[in-house]
């Protein structure tokens, strides 16, 4: 059995991740160390170690960076609030097996005039909640991340399908690149392998 070490700053989402799982799907690699730039990238590592069912432990360095241990020598034992959001994330993935993802790419409903495109998403989101469908997750990537700005008329409809149980996740590169990382709450922010693995996961997949 083997221990390893990354250093994973300076790396764009999900580069941490994919670089972190390689190490992991290697059965003789008992521990992996990751030194990450910041809490964003220790969400994610802590999503994939509860995908592995490892235990993880995160310390903060001088520099602001994170050290990540994620190791499998011992059940995941995780004590904050936060570890224990992540893994029923990865509760909400298990069940997602069966259920339904709604994967929005985009910040409106098909094409068309801009206005009304950006109308009629908000209304696809209120017409499935107001219906009492709740999707196991809410997935955004590329321009749909800004469905999430806190300007944006559908953030609230978002916030309503959390607090009922669904788990509504933003693409932490979209993030960056649309510069909304100051608007989106950090654990809500998640990276392309994990909504790889909930599309994959769930039995249907909503996309407008």
């Amino acid at each position: 059995m083997s221990k390893k070490e990354l250093d994973l700053r300076g790396l764009t989402c999900p580069q941490p991740v994919l670089a972190t799982k390689k190490l992991l799907d290697d059965a003789s690699v008992q521990e992996v160390r990751a030194i990450v730039d910041d809490q964003i990238n220790v969400n994610n590592l802590t999503r994939l170690a509860n995908y592995f069912r490892a235990q993880i432990s995160v310390a903060q360095k001088n520099d602001s960076s994170y050290l990540v241990t994620i190791s499998r020598s011992a059940q995941a034992d995780h004590g904050d609030a936060q570890a224990e959001q992540i893994q029923q994330s990865q509760l909400q993935i298990d069940k997602a097996k069966t259920g339904v993802v709604v994967f929005l790419t985009k910040d409106m409903f098909g094409e068309g005039d801009l206005e009304f495109s950006r109308t009629l998403i908000n209304l696809f989101l209120q017409t499935i909640y107001e219906s009492g469908q709740r999707p196991d997750a809410i997935l955004m990537a590329n321009t749909g991340v800004k469905l999430m700005a806190k300007a944006n008329s559908c953030r609230k409809v978002l916030d309503d399908f959390r607090e009922a149980g669904s788990e509504v996740l933003a693409c932490g590169l979209c993030v960056e690149f649309y510069k909304l990382k100051e608007e989106i709450p950090v654990n809500q922010i998640t990276s392309m392998f994990n909504i790889v693995e909930y599309l994959f996961a769930c039995g249907k997949v909503l996309s407008p």
